[in-house]
């Protein structure tokens, strides 16, 4: 008789990896108000397959939320190794607005962390936090960031970004929202510190509303 047992393990592990590719897109695009029955569709797969593996739709994605929150830690561990003070605290809101524009359900979970929520999050929000106390009191000690401006208000600017794309017809383009995060900064910064003024944004015919 053959062994497959090594094949069925195999298997398991790529379903395993489909899943939560699946379910990592289905997040980023859609938020966390998906079905179990879309993602294994996504996935090529049962939905039996989805419970096997994960048990409940439920675990797959905090499973999807845990992975892109430790993406966001490392992004924060490696601004806090940049020496200049400004730069490390800039170079994290741009990070962290990136995150909340490429995944609507990251955006999601990061806007409802006042209520319970699962034990790790938590954890890695208390972690997020600390990380931009951390780095907001470097750039007050260096006199880069203006005295009035709190941890708070660095982590609150970062979701700017995700309003950014049109308005009055207006279309503020593919890196609009990069424009927007750096005036924000910049009006945090330290008068005599900051950059001079970012040349106004070309708007031609086809971006103006006709009146």
């Amino acid at each position: 008789m053959n062994d497959t047992t090594g094949g069925s393990r195999a298997d398991a592990r790529e379903n395993r990896r489909r899943l939560l590719s699946a379910a990592t897109t289905a997040v980023a695009e859609r938020g966390l108000d998906i079905s179990a029955l879309d993602i294994a569709q996504a996935a090529g797969v049962g939905v039996g397959t989805l419970y096997r593996r994960f048990g409940t739709k439920e675990a797959l994605l905090d499973d999807v939320v845990l992975a892109l929150y430790d993406e966001v830690l490392d992004a924060a561990d490696e601004c806090r190794a940049i020496p200049d003070a400004w730069e490390a605290l800039s170079s994290f809101v741009f990070e962290l607005a990136k995150a909340h524009r490429d995944s609507r359900g990251l955006a999601e979970v990061t806007a409802a962390c006042d209520r319970p929520v699962n034990a790790e999050i938590q954890r890695r929000t208390q972690a997020l936090q600390e990380a931009v106390r951390q780095m907001t009191d470097a750039a007050h000690a260096a006199g880069e960031l203006r005295p009035d401006v709190t941890w708070q208000d660095v982590i609150l600017s970062t979701r700017a970004a995700l309003e950014t794309d049109h308005c009055l017809g207006v279309d503020a383009g593919p890196d609009g929202w990069r424009r927007v995060i750096g005036l924000l900064l910049d009006g945090m910064r330290v008068p005599a510190r900051r950059l001079e003024p970012p040349t106004p944004a070309v708007v031609d015919d086809e971006r103006t509303p006709e009146r």
